[in-house]
């Protein structure tokens, strides 16, 4: 069974018709019928895509540091990262980047690259100390700032010195510099929800309590950062969605993992909503088609297959 396509198909979607075309894993009438139903569930994710973004559902999309308002027809797109946070940033990495160089070279003799690497990374430590107090950091993690760069400094000395990369040493740094890390991550933390709660907040103000209500929220990140991304902690907070490690929880705020454009972020949410109502419908669980189907299955049968 074939459908006729709108023109106006999104390249998400028409992307998954092309691949139901070309994919023949058996012959005859039952691949015809597996065919009819993805065309059809294809047509629908299409169908609930262009609800997307209108007067009734608006969309929040987080892409790297852009907030995206996708409401009423229209884009508003708002940069959520303030200049500060760069620079506490590019502090929080020089710590991690020494210690990422010595580990490269391996224990033992200081090889020539990874010499020619310190060197390079000690005038740099240098100039960024000498204009460190020309920023506007606050007072109470401006100290955090100094002993990051003057302790990542002390130690590209030692073994530029000594001539020798040892793992004691390079753990003992690891472990003085852990709670500075985490010092400049809470700095830029909040640097960050400032800014996103100031910009959130006047968007829910324009768009009304009925509209607030139906929000949608999509988190655009790497795998790492799935789990209490700072963002996606601040919508779940607000629109009273549950943390958790994967998506069988998710509801109104969604992590696209690996999804970095705006159309395919779309695409993502509306399968959410179509596998949400499917799944209340056939299983009274809205989460239910957010886990893997043959979930409950392969757990009861590894109990007989693998048996403690």
């Amino acid at each position: 069974m074939k459908h006729n396509l709108p023109e106006d198909l999104n390249p998400y979607t028409k992307k998954k018709f092309e691949a139901i075309h070309t994919y023949d894993p058996y012959e005859g009438a039952i691949k015809e019928l597996n065919q009819s139903f993805h065309n059809s569930y294809n047509l629908l994710i299409h169908k609930v895509h262009g609800t997307l973004g209108t007067a009734d559902v608006p969309v929040i999309v987080m892409h790297g540091s852009q907030a995206t308002l996708f409401h009423n027809g229209r884009l508003e797109t708002v940069d959520v990262i303030p200049y500060l946070y760069h620079l506490v940033k590019a502090i929080s990495h020089v710590s991690f980047g020494v210690y990422v160089t010595l580990a490269g070279n391996g224990w033992g003799p200081l090889q020539a690259d990874c010499r020619a690497d310190l060197e390079v990374k000690r005038g740099l430590v240098d100039k960024a100390l000498s204009v460190l107090d020309e920023e506007s950091i606050p007072s109470n993690y401006a100290g955090v700032q100094r002993r990051t760069l003057e302790n990542a400094l002390a130690l590209i000395e030692e073994v530029l010195v000594s001539g020798q990369v040892e793992a004691d040493h390079l753990a003992a740094f690891g472990r003085a510099n852990a709670p500075l890390y985490l010092d400049n991550a809470a700095l830029g933390t909040i640097l960050e929800l400032d800014v996103l709660h100031e910009t959130v907040s006047r968007w829910r103000e324009q768009m009304g309590p009925a509209a607030w209500d139906a929000l949608y929220v999509v988190i655009c990140g790497g795998h790492q950062a799935r789990y209490r991304e700072v963002s996606k902690q601040y919508f779940q907070k607000l629109l009273h969605d549950q943390e958790s490690l994967d998506a069988d929880q998710e509801n109104r705020v969604v992590y696209a993992e690996h999804i970095y454009e705006f159309d395919a972020a779309l695409d993502l949410l509306a399968r959410h909503l179509v596998d949400q109502q499917a799944s209340l419908a056939l299983f009274a669980s809205r989460t239910r088609l957010q886990q893997d189907l043959m979930s409950d299955g392969a757990a009861a049968y590894l109990r007989e297959l693998l048996p403690d």
